[in-house]
């Protein structure tokens, strides 16, 4: 079956004014602000610079639960702000350049001090990442509003595509540059991480510029303000009534949080598999070509068969890279009993764990957030956004989680149970409905009373 837009959908989504400049400028700055946060990656090298200060695997489950709780808790109380507003710039670009003023000074403090003091290191690096998550969580609902109503739906899958493939691109480039700095041949230690941590803040300071350059179409909003209680009452009708809103909710709850326990594949393999350090970089590379590849794919499924089917590719992807951590090892353990050389090629084959997880990110973005603008009127939009968010927020206590039950359990075990959460969304994703498009019409109705 194909996508649920048809000719008359596509006939009142034209592109808008601001469509051709939007794509690119958004499309760009995305790609930097992204390629930025890969010279220190999360998922891969952030983790080996916090175990050079602490062996405490709960810092590194705090910072990602501080990234995501950023970025969702804001979006609840903007939608109060932004509901009636019919001009929603400003509330991307002060954000943007308020929130990223901590890393700058967070790299001057690594160029003045080192990490002499490793706890004020860690402690002043979880204030520049929480700032960053903070500053995009005020401006998710402007940033994804102004793309919703300049992008038309037929044409988002192709937007996310692209720029999730130009990330790609600029993120193996990064990932090479990261292999040979914490490689031997490297700066070494502190300077090979102040160093990273720079280039982060400068690709960062040109997605401030990107932001400040966007352009934003105007669209019908709500005749007058919501208050956040009202917000807030009309999250359980929502969840009772919108059947498609309910299982969003409950998969980005229970299976998209997984897709953010990257991190803990890199422990794992440090510590378990004896992985190197300058590893990483290889690592990288594959999230990235997993992610170059996938993001033509995820497009071209979005607007072809709408973001339903990109959820469910998501909800595949975040089991098979749970599965695939949890046997790889003993399958290539036993495998060398008839081929010797072939454990030392483990550290190299476990980068499969990092081609499916960066097929996961973007997986998880394009679908949840093209379903969600499906959903919702550009009324609506901002509630919608910012429930949805706040909803889903258990889903990003999943690494603080992980983290806390690596105290207690062996991989394999957290492997698994990461595996079963990734399971049970792929079941709830089976039973979702087409969403109704709602993007040039009239509000869904489920408004709150006021």
């Amino acid at each position: 079956m194909s996508h649920s837009l048809d000719s008359r959908t596509a006939q009142a989504e034209d592109i808008t004014e601001h469509t051709r400049w939007n794509f690119a400028v958004i499309a760009s700055e995305s790609t930097f602000f992204m390629a930025g946060l890969a010279w220190v990656e999360p998922s891969s090298v952030l983790p080996l610079f916090i175990g050079m200060l602490t062996p405490s695997t709960v810092i590194i489950g705090l910072i990602t639960v501080l990234q995501r709780l950023g970025w969702l808790l804001p979006g609840i109380f903007m939608a109060a702000v932004l509901g009636h507003r019919p001009r929603r710039l400003s509330w991307l670009r002060y954000p943007v350049l308020l929130g990223r003023l901590p890393l700058l000074a967070f790299v001057a403090f690594l160029w003045l001090r080192g990490v002499a003091d490793p706890p004020a290191v860690i402690w002043f690096m979880v204030i520049a990442y929480t700032s960053i998550s903070l500053g995009n969580g005020v401006l998710g609902i402007s940033w994804n509003d102004i793309i919703a109503k300049s992008i038309p739906s037929w044409l988002r899958g192709r937007f996310f595509g692209t720029m999730q493939f130009a990330t790609a691109i600029a993120v193996f480039g990064v990932g090479l540059v990261v292999r040979w700095m914490l490689g031997p041949r490297g700066p070494g230690f502190p300077t090979d991480y102040t160093i990273l941590f720079t280039l982060m803040a400068v690709f960062l300071t040109v997605s401030i510029i990107g932001c400040w350059m966007v352009r934003e179409p105007i669209r019908p909003v709500l005749d007058k303000p919501q208050r956040l209680r009202e917000i807030l009452g009309s999250a359980l009708p929502l969840l009772r009534e919108h059947s498609g809103f309910r299982a969003l909710v409950l998969i980005a709850a229970l299976g998209f949080g997984m897709s953010y326990a990257m991190p803990f594949y890199m422990v794992y393999a440090k510590k378990e598999l004896g992985v190197e350090d300058q590893i990483a970089g290889i690592y990288i590379c594959a999230s990235t070509f997993g992610g170059a590849i996938a993001s033509i794919w995820w497009g071209y499924l979005n607007d072809r068969r709408g973001p339903r089917a990109v959820i469910r590719g998501a909800c595949i992807c975040i089991t098979m890279t749970a599965l695939t951590a949890l046997i790889l090892a003993p399958a290539v353990t036993a495998a060398a009993r008839f081929l010797p050389g072939l454990a030392d090629a483990l550290p190299y084959l476990f980068a499969l764990v990092f081609l499916l997880g960066g097929a996961t990110i973007g997986a998880t973005w394009m679908g949840a957030t093209n379903y969600l603008f499906e959903l919702a009127s550009h009324q609506d939009r901002p509630r919608f956004i910012a429930l949805m968010n706040l909803l889903s927020a258990p889903g990003a206590l999943a690494p603080l989680l992980i983290g806390w039950l690596l105290n207690y359990f062996r991989f394999p075990v957290v492997f698994s149970l990461m595996a079963a959460f990734g399971a049970a969304a792929l079941l709830i994703s089976l039973g979702m409905p087409l969403p109704t498009v709602a993007d040039h019409e009239q509000s869904v109705p489920l408004s709150p009373a006021g």
